[in-house]
């Protein structure tokens, strides 16, 4: 192999590392925002359980002031 086709592969493979070094980079942004996003959904299902929760308790509550009213009048 001559030196001139040795230039060119070297020169080849830089830009190949170069390429993966951007790319890791764009998957490791992705990820991160992807770990944001996970926190975000997670944050939301525990507040609609926790909306749920509330409800219920309010409906018991509703029935026993009814129930209170009924025994009143």
């Amino acid at each position: 192999m001559d030196s001139e086709t040795k230039m060119m592969l070297n020169a080849i493979l830089e830009e190949i590392g170069n390429v993966e070094e951007r790319t890791n980079k764009r998957f490791d942004k992705i990820d991160a925002q992807l770990e944001a996003m996970q926190h975000e959904i997670n944050a939301c299902k525990l507040e609609r359980e926790s909306i749920g929760l509330l409800i219920k308790k309010i409906d018991q509550l509703e029935t026993r002031i009814e129930e209170l009213e009924k025994r009143i009048a």
